[in-house]
Parts: structure tokens; C-alpha cells; sequence
């Protein structure tokens, strides 16, 4: 008889808050650019039409993969409406993204935006 296989539940990484500095009296805290990401969507959005404005590919790449890791790929995919292909393909620094997924990851910006004013 073979040996019995037994399925663990894996542990969840506890979510890291900004490091606590003390400096001469005074505190600080650790500066997130992930934490500004996630929670300015607008922002975002205004970096990456930016970057495709001026022609900088590596800029739109890198602005997307910040907040894909700020956000979680499950929940950008899920709110953007897009397949994961889609935005990974928009991420990666050896492929050259088409015209159709910049339009299609744009769109969704200015959609989740326009979600947002009515929203409020």
C-alpha cells in the first residue's frame, strides 16, 4: 500500500503595513507608491495615456505592472472587464503590446472611472 497523501491548507502572507521610522524625535512612515496606486485610479490612468502620448512603452509597462501588484491581478481583471492574457501581455517587456490591448486596457480605465462619478 502506497503512503496516504494529506492536502494542507496554505497560509495566507499576512499584508505588510508601512515600516515605523524614528528619526530625531520625529516619526515617519515608509512611502508606498503601490498603497498611492491602488487607491488613484484616475491617476493611473492619466500616467498611462501620458506614456502612450509621449511613446514611452517601457514607462506604460511599468506604470500597469505597479498597479496590477497594488491592486492584485484577480481584482484588475475582474474590475477592468479583460482577460488576464490581455493585461500580462500589456506587462511584458519582451512583447510589444498591440494597439487592441492598449485601447482595450484605456477603455477600462475610463470606465471604472465613470463608475466611480456616478457612484458618488
Amino acid at each position: 500500500m502506497g503512503s496516504k497523501k494529506i492536502l494542507t491548507k496554505q497560509k495566507k502572507s499576512p499584508k505588510k503595513s508601512p515600516k515605523k521610522i524614528k528619526i530625531g524625535g520625529m516619526n515617519f512612515t515608509e512611502y508606498s507608491p503601490s498603497a498611492e496606486l491602488s487607491a488613484n485610479p484616475e491617476r493611473v490612468a492619466m500616467a498611462l495615456a501620458e506614456a502612450l502620448i509621449e511613446g514611452d512603452k517601457e514607462a506604460f509597462q511599468e506604470i500597469l505592472e505597479g498597479y496590477v501588484k497594488a491592486r492584485q491581478i484577480s481584482k484588475v481583471v475582474k474590475e477592468m472587464k479583460l482577460s488576464r492574457a490581455v493585461i500580462y501581455e500589456a506587462m511584458d517587456k519582451k512583447k510589444n503590446p498591440s494597439l487592441s490591448s492598449l485601447c482595450k486596457i484605456m477603455k477600462a480605465f475610463k470606465d471604472a472611472d465613470l463608475k466611480e462619478d456616478f457612484a458618488a
